[in-house]
């Protein structure tokens, strides 16, 4: 790739990337404005402009012009809105790149703003934020920006609702657009298969014309949390099932010190999980399952260093925090240390020189916005490399971590009934008091040498898995396209293909232990969940170690077995190998007794969790698997069996797994054949002599009838979510490539115009939905979903209906012109190229998976859908998809949330 970077004459400065390889070209707009800029008394009017901007031009009128050009040229779009920056970006087909461009630029240049689609557009605003009254995440932060100075704009509601934006003029919106919409604060990135000197000048003849206020970027130079804001305790009761403590601390910018990135070094070793690390000591208590440490929030002219706890014993909530308060205390008596630096640093800029590409839109749009943040020469390398070792740096923003910059979040349902405040807009009810003496006393006298800690917290070892040779193999008898079969028996078999493509030191290995014992049961289904927890936290001593270095290992639990994945630096993975394998097969002869009920613990918060916290909608897909697969448990049973289990089953299960699975694996990525074989034999050696007559599972789905109208009906799981869902899944069944082919250029064509209908204009929801639905291995189906807070489930099934009645028409008379550009777009989307290792291992391992090995499927639905026709979309359409298709099979899964509930009953008593 070549980069340039561009200033024009309106001062926007825009970094141009010509990548001759790239079959997708993309851009981003980061704009230096965002919701600290909200006037007071319209709170979510920065992000409600970012909606409205996609919503027709001057020069573009039509509402819907920007995502149908997209859509019709193989493209997307998307855009945020944050504290002090907004951004805009689109990926598109190389060849449409120039014309994208100009629709977009029109954005920043001369927006309509009309009043019919500021208040369509309002409602939608209002379903987005609907969406988040019951998610955590949106509450909890939310929760925190109330606990700041009002006079802060962090204290703002950035989302807004019909509360907020129903009385706002269109002036308000245009003057906001019209102040701080100014090309010098704006940064632009472009990626394209073009020239430098074509893309140059294309941003040139486009952008120019954005007007140039010559705005300074707005400073908010006081911390949002003053003296009387912190050291405080704010139990806070959470939606889903779940406990956690999270210690919140302001602090100094710190985008300033990226070439020391002080606050890297801090969340290294007060986040780390290995040996004489804080998680590792909590959990040989029982009192925490994981652990996140790091930058929460980052601004012009502050920040906040957040440590959150998941899991954490509720009843030992001083004694943990004491803990953590005994770590900071060893970090400052140690001083800062240069070989910890040394070798995050090592890490860092080694993973910026072996960077793997990824998908252009998010490329562009990660660059448009460091380059608000970072020097010209650093636009790129700043926010992964350690450039300089600054002890003073890191000792600064260690001070800042103390009890009375402090705010202790402590999160759990069992508060429920027990607080007296609620905040403004989520709803989340909470307590706030001042940090207990006790607990001031505690942490004023912690000590990590103290006789309690009997020597469990101490830095970190010497890591040895770290890389230091980056040797790219080459091997003259290597396969070019596809794996081939390195080894293979009864009982196994072995996938090899290096990497030919990227050229980079690194390398994918992935297994699977085919076995029905995973999803046969129930109980089956939960002990594999139990068996790859509990694994992990035997390996968790070596593998974080192997994670900081760049090597990564998971394991996972899928129907039909269990998946052991590793990535990372070749050179030491075997090493990491060798270690899992001999973990796995040894780590359940003396299970601790404490760790099983903690992760059945784990667990059951999780399962109860999905109940009450998840958006309905995933609670539609839910029900719909548990309808269509017969390998589907419901939660309910799982939590049944979760609470029976006892550890000889698991020694059971472990034995049994271990030595009945069919063992498939892939080995991709840089290796010769020699070292492919090395790999190969590791697992072969322990899990290839199984039994030559495994039962392999068998992927069972139902197959509804032709002419067929199947509706399920439900209650939503959490009484109080307001939202209601439809699912409708349209059966294809078993489908061939051709079938395929045309299914996936059916969804294509409709999908823009499914969201344009009912999510822009009959503003049904914010989640308007459509994909292909894959049930156990290859039955196929057309899947719409809607999740809405207006409108009850069988409306809009009866919407869905309505818009695919009047698509048929809309597909008839499309244009030979039209037809060809969206046959062009999905010929092109399946013959993509790979953008790095990970997104090729994908490919490969997802027909090993399914056992069809067909690993030019890609290029056969491209060449499938090049000779489609129209009529032969539109007999496709006829035959599955119509109301009066001879082979429609219609599956509708319907949910009511709690503001439905009377429409619920009167469906019920229909029936």
């Amino acid at each position: 790739r070549d980069y340039r970077i561009v200033t024009l004459e309106n001062d926007l400065k825009c970094l141009l990337i010509s990548d001759p390889e790239t079959d997708k070209a993309a851009a981003a707009m980061d704009v230096r404005v965002g919701y600290f800029s909200d006037p007071d008394n319209i709170a979510g009017l920065a992000h409600f402009c970012e909606h409205m901007l996609f919503m027709g031009s001057k020069k573009y009128p039509s509402e819907n012009e920007y995502k149908s050009f997209l859509s019709k040229n193989g493209g997307s779009s998307n855009a945020f809105t944050g504290t002090e920056y907004t951004n805009f970006h689109f990926d598109v087909n190389v060849d449409y790149l120039r014309e994208a461009l100009d629709i977009f630029g029109q954005f920043f240049i001369e927006p309509l703003f009309l009043e019919d689609s500021i208040s369509r557009e309002i409602c939608a605003v209002n379903s987005e934020s609907s969406n988040y009254l019951k998610s955590d995440g949106w509450r909890t932060y939310q929760l925190q920006k109330s606990m700041c100075s009002e006079n802060h704009p962090f204290h703002k509601f950035n989302v807004g609702n019909f509360e907020t934006l129903r009385d706002m003029f269109g002036d308000e919106l245009i003057a906001f657009h019209r102040k701080y919409y100014s090309s010098n604060i704006m940064r632009l990135a472009v990626l394209g298969n073009n020239s430098l000197n074509e893309l140059e000048e294309m941003v040139v003849d486009i952008f120019s014309k954005v007007n140039n206020k010559n705005n300074t970027p707005q400073s908010f130079p006081t911390n949002p949390y003053l003296p009387e804001h912190l050291s405080k305790r704010v139990n806070v009761v959470p939606m889903r099932e779940s406990r956690s403590l999270e210690l919140f601390f302001p602090m100094r910018e710190v985008q300033t010190l990226y070439r020391s990135k002080p606050t890297h070094y801090l969340s290294h070793l007060l986040g780390h999980e290995g040996q004489g690390s804080i998680l590792a000591f909590l959990k040989n208590r029982g009192w925490g399952n994981e652990l996140s440490c790091g930058q929460s929030r980052t601004c012009k002219d502050w920040s906040t260093f957040s440590k959150t706890l998941i899991d954490e014993g509720l009843n030992n909530v001083e004694e943990v925090v004491e803990v953590i308060f005994a770590y900071i205390e060893l970090l400052n008596s140690s001083g800062t240390q240069e070989w910890v630096f040394k070798e995050t640093s090592d890490v860092a800029n080694f993973s910026f020189r072996f960077l793997s590409k990824r998908r252009p839109i998010d490329y562009v749009t990660s660059i448009a916005g460091y380059m608000h943040l970072y020097d010209d020469q650093h636009i790129l390398s700043g926010p992964y490399r350690l450039f300089e070792y600054h002890p003073d740096s890191i000792e600064e923003c260690l001070s800042f971590l103390k009890l009375s910059n402090m705010i202790m979040f402590v999160s759990a349902t069992s508060f429920e009934g027990k607080t007296s405040r609620k905040e403004k807009w989520y709803g989340t009810d909470y307590e706030k008091n001042e940090i207990s003496d006790q607990l001031i006393t505690r942490c004023k006298q912690a000590n990590s040498k103290d006789h309690k800690y009997d020597g469990a917290l101490h830095l970190p070892i010497v890591n040895d898995l770290i890389a230091t040779d980056f040797e790219i193999k080459e091997d003259a008898d290597a396969p070019l396209s596809f794996p081939r079969i390195l080894m293979e028996q009864d009982t196994y078999r072995i996938w090899w293909k290096p990497d030919n493509v990227f050229k980079l030191p690194k390398l994918n290995v992935i297994a699977h232990m085919r076995s029905c014992l995973t999803s046969s049961t129930p109980k089956a289904n939960v002990l594999a969940v139990v068996w790859v927890q509990i694994l992990d936290e035997y390996c968790i001593e070596f593998s974080y170690n192997a994670s900081v270095a760049g090597l990564h290992s998971a394991f996972s639990c899928v129907s039909d077995g269990i998946e052991i994945h590793l990535s990372g630096y070749n050179q030491k993975l075997e090493i990491l190998l060798k270690k899992l394998l001999e973990t796995m097969m040894t780590f359940c002869d003396e299970v601790d007794v404490d760790l099983f009920e903690r992760i059945k613990d784990k667990m059951l918060k999780k399962y109860s969790s999905f109940l009450t916290g998840s958006q309905p909608y995933q609670h539609a897909i839910y029900v719909g698997d548990l309808i269509l697969e017969a390998n589907k448990h419901t939660i309910f049973q799982k939590i049944e069996e979760l609470e029976k289990i006892c550890i000889a089953d698991l020694k059971a299960f472990s034995s049994e797994l271990l030595s009945t699975s069919f063992l498939e694996v892939l080995v991709h990525g840089n290796s010769s054949v020699s070292e492919a074989r090395s790999i190969a034999n590791h697992f072969v050696e322990k899990l290839g002599s199984g039994s030559a007559h495994v039962n392999l599972p068998e992927e069972r789905v139902i197959q509804l009838k032709d002419e067929s109208l199947n509706v399920y009906k439900f209650r939503g799981f959490n009484e109080t979510n307001v939202n209601n869902v439809v699912e409708i899944i349209l059966q294809v069944g078993p489908t061939d490539i051709r079938e395929n082919a045309k299914l996936a250029f059916l969804k294509h064509i409709i999908q823009e115009p499914c969201f344009d209908e009912l999510r822009t204009k009959e503003q049904l929801g914010y989640i308007v939905h459509t994909s292909i639905k894959t049930s156990g291995d290859n039955i196929k189906s057309l899947l719409f979903l809607i999740q809405s807070d207006l409108y009850d489930a069988s409306f809009l099934n009866d919407r869905v209906e309505a818009f695919l009645e009047g698509y048929r028409t809309t597909l008839a008379s499309m244009s030979d012109d039209e037809f060809k550009s969206h046959v062009n777009a999905v010929e092109q989307l399946f013959l993509e190229k790979d953008k790095n290792l990970g997104e090729e291992t994908s490919r490969y391992w997802n027909v090993i998976s399914n056992r069809s090995y067909n690993f030019d499927r890609y290029q056969k639905l491209a060449s499938e859908v090049k000779v489609l026709s129209l009529s032969s979309v539109l007999a496709f359409f006829d035959k599955y998809i119509s109301l009066h298709g001879s082979h429609r099979k219609k599956l509708s899964i319907q949910l009511y949330g709690s503001s439905k509930q009377d429409e619920f009953e009167k469906g019920v008593e229909a029936k």
